[in-house]
């Protein structure tokens, strides 16, 4: 198998080395070959999924239009004021000074208050993205067993396979675009797998997971216009809910503000922006929950490729597991929070960390986890199903699977532990932000000890 290198593009010849003996729990890569030589039936297309991409198809539309259109009469407004109420307040200049003031504010007013609404609904669309955390690029070379396991089920799926396969620290996977808008009309695509998964789960499980993100990957017309809808819901959120330098400079001028006439024209300002806030909130609010109706249907599509691959019964297995692996990442995030506010100290190894965690919890620990399965409902504005959704439609679909392997998935890689620590000092640098030095990563073992004592 031939893989271009992440980082210089250059082809390398991934091969199989015959000339060590391999250990019991050992993958050779003709048996993982052998793993995936059934086939599989393609996963059918709902009429509810065909009318939540029709539905956003529309909204992609409107959307923007009103958005313009609620601008572009803000405007219009605040000129028609600034034309009409001059003639109607200063057609005469009787009543003295007092009155005079009083006119100059009733026409500043509105006018500062219309303008400043109309530059917070527009700033947003000039703002910068954040800069998303890096993570860990998969090199086929280092790690081949992995790369040909992706590249097995993306030939099975009839999937593209991504162009780039990151390596991070969350408890989730995902598929995207790669370069954002740059890769919308390709096949530009990036998988990112988190490790945490790949620490609590055995391979079919596993693959249960990568084959739901290639599902994605298979649709392509509903992940573009899904990607469109997403980009327009950040224009809104933005405009609806986000506080920047301008609003604080904004607040600031009302607090400090003495005279009774500067108040009444900052007091416009901030009826304005907020009466223009909740007419696009409404906006936001209509376009997100078409969006979500569309989400839970491509969700429950990539979940029929999963369980073709893995069989319905591996597929419950892995909706259970990602709730115990939930319940334990926000244990052990608990955790880490009150160690590091009191000794700045972090374990080097966040996977191993989340199983040693898992050995130490009670017994009735997993019927609990079980047991909150039962408990969730997905509204209006769930991007995906619950869990028990889930289940209950693989167990309609009784599928067998094809992929039978039963093996930790910890086996695709050379050097897991290796790996986990790369991606564990990545995460605290770049998603959390600490300001990590050696002498604060400790070992899983001795962290777990002197967390203990604390205790």
């Amino acid at each position: 198998m031939t893989a271009a290198c992440p980082h210089c593009g250059q082809m390398t010849v991934l091969c199989e080395d015959t000339n060590f003996s391999q250990p019991a729990e050992m993958l050779s890569a003709g048996e993982l070959k052998a793993a995936f030589a059934e086939a599989i039936p393609r996963s059918r297309i709902s009429i509810l999924y065909q009318l939540a991409l029709f539905l956003v198809a529309i909204f992609m539309i409107l959307l923007p239009i009103v958005y313009v259109g609620f601008v572009a009469s803000a405007i219009y407004g605040v000129y028609w004021y600034a034309v009409h109420a001059k003639t109607a307040l200063f057609s005469g200049f009787a009543g003295g000074a007092h009155i005079f003031l009083f006119k100059l504010v009733a026409y500043f007013g509105p006018l500062f208050g219309g303008s400043v609404a109309i530059f917070f609904m527009l700033k947003p669309l000039f703002a910068r993205s954040p800069k998303q955390p890096e993570a860990l690029v998969l090199n086929p070379a280092i790690e081949p067993k992995l790369f040909q396991f992706i590249a097995h089920l993306s030939d099975l799926l009839s999937a593209p396979m991504p162009k780039r396969i990151d390596l991070n620290c969350e408890l989730n996977a995902s598929a995207s675009f790669r370069r954002g808008w740059l890769s919308f009309f390709g096949n530009d695509l990036v998988l990112t797998i988190g490790l945490p998964l790949v620490a609590g789960m055995d391979i079919r499980q596993f693959a249960a997971v990568v084959a739901h993100e290639f599902g994605h990957f298979t649709q392509g017309t509903a992940m573009r216009l899904g990607y469109i809808i997403h980009r327009i819901n950040r224009w809104f959120m933005r405009v609806v809910y986000e506080r920047d330098s301008w609003d604080e400079t904004l607040e600031e001028w009302s607090n400090s503000a003495e005279d009774s006439r500067l108040t009444i024209v900052l007091a416009c300002a901030h009826i304005a922006v907020w009466f223009s806030r909740q007419v696009l909130k409404l906006l936001m609010l209509c376009g997100h929950a078409v969006s979500c109706l569309l989400s839970r249907q491509m969700e429950f599509h990539a979940d029929s490729c999963a369980i073709n691959v893995s069989g319905s019964e591996k597929f419950e297995s892995m909706q259970i597991c990602l709730r115990e692996q939930a319940i334990l990442h926000s244990l052990a995030y608990q955790s880490f929070q009150q160690f590091w506010e009191k000794k700045h100290q972090v374990p080097d190894n966040i996977p191993e960390y989340l199983i040693k965690l898992e050995k130490q919890m009670p017994a009735n620990f997993h019927e609990q986890a079980r047991n909150t399965l039962l408990n969730e409902t997905a509204g209006l504005w769930a991007t995906h199903p619950t869990a028990a959704q889930r289940i209950q439609k693989s167990r309609r679909q009784e599928a067998p699977g094809i992929f039978r392997l039963e093996l930790p998935a910890t086996i695709l890689f050379s050097n897991f532990i290796g790996t986990s620590r790369t991606v564990t000092y990545i995460h605290y640098c770049e998603s959390l932000q600490l300001p990590i030095t050696p002498n604060m990563v400790k070992p899983v073992r001795d962290f777990l000890k002197d967390a203990a004592a604390e205790t």
